[in-house]
């Protein structure tokens, strides 16, 4: 299987995480997933669960420690769980959520314990972040699994909504599909929330078959493909587009909170793909899909690091402005559009 472009040395990606969980579970013992893809966390934790524990064996086998909801973490801990033979199952389970030993130091002797965790145990870190200068992270290389939990390719995500869809006896249109992903901002969480209000609208009205026109009714506005567009006619110095595509946002009630917020995010992120000048230095970096990374870098390409940056910067002054009432909000809007849209004349 191929390996998942743009990502640390020593770590796979989803697909190839899988493919080593379904068909070859006892090559794994030590597992890092990090990454802000809750379905796919989710889904490999479930299967994970499956494929160790037996039925019945969960309250023996089976062991959480969920930082969330205050339990406490330490290597100690870890060691004391994992020397503890499974008793009903062929291995014991141990998860571990939102440690944060991704991002600190730790010591040689808690190192040790991730490099010797027995052959009888699999133990799955999960965590938001990681950062691949650390020593711990480099521990975790050497001695386990390392698994991108990042964005998920888009052609993945489509199969996954057609065949989501089609256990609702439901087909859906390509356009549909792809403005249903942008609209949801390519978060499978998300998007399965919406596939099944959209299953039970079209049972209910007796449709067959998804469209753009459904889309539109059941779903949210597809703000981040607003601010896309409003973003490219800004790069091709066009005021007059981007001021009408706002004004086309606040006809269809589009709270102006969340459209200045886009704006200044998206901006944010346009200085990232700008300095990057790669889409997969954002995938690995950043945890961007890789569609959405390429938009960006290409449209970063219609405006100048310089421009980029004064647009960024009277953004946030605006903000500042507007929450504490000296700028109305929506005027400190078109302002800022028509400095990005007319920053290196």
């Amino acid at each position: 299987m191929a390996k998942a472009k743009g990502l640390p040395k020593g770590v796979i990606g989803y697909k190839e995480f899988f493919d080593k969980l379904l068909n070859h579970p006892d090559s794994l013992g030590l597992i890092l997933l990090y990454g802000q893809e809750q379905y796919l966390i989710d889904g490999a934790l479930k299967t994970a669960k499956k494929k160790y524990i037996t039925e019945g064996a969960e309250s023996i086998d089976f062991s959480v420690i969920d930082t969330r909801s205050d339990d406490q973490f330490s290597f100690d801990r870890l060691d004391e769980m994992v020397s503890m033979p499974p008793m009903m199952s062929d291995r014991r389970l141990v998860i571990i959520r939102q440690s944060g030993v991704t991002g600190k130091e730790v010591t040689d002797k808690d190192l040790e314990i991730l490099k010797n965790i027995p052959s009888s145990s699999v133990v799955i870190f999960v965590e938001d972040e990681a950062d691949a200068k650390r020593k711990v992270f480099k521990a975790f290389v050497q001695n386990g699994t390392v698994v991108s939990m990042g964005a998920m390719e888009d052609d993945d995500i489509s199969a996954r909504v057609g065949r989501m869809f089609a256990k609702y006896n439901l087909t859906i249109d390509g356009s549909a599909s792809r403005s249903l992903i942008s609209r949801c901002g390519s978060v499978m969480l998300t998007i399965s929330g919406e596939v099944a209000k959209i299953a039970l609208y079209c049972q209910n009205a007796g449709f067959s078959r998804v469209t753009d026109d459904i889309i539109e009714d059941c779903c949210p506005p597809d703000l981040s493909g607003r601010i896309f567009d409003i973003m490219d006619a800004c790069g091709s110095q066009n005021p007059a587009k981007a001021l009408g595509t706002l004004n086309n946002l606040i006809a269809m009630r589009e709270p102006l909170i969340q459209i200045r917020v886009q704006v200044l995010n998206h901006l944010k992120r346009l200085i990232m793909a700008k300095e990057a000048g790669d889409a997969r230095v954002l995938v690995s970096e950043a945890g961007m899909n890789e569609f959405y990374a390429g938009k960006l870098v290409r449209q970063a390409q219609s405006f100048s690091m310089p421009r980029l940056l004064q647009t960024y910067l009277s953004a946030c002054a605006s903000d500042s402005d507007v929450k504490h009432g000296l700028i109305d909000e929506r005027y400190a809007l078109e302002i800022i559009l028509v400095k990005a849209a007319t920053g290196d004349r």
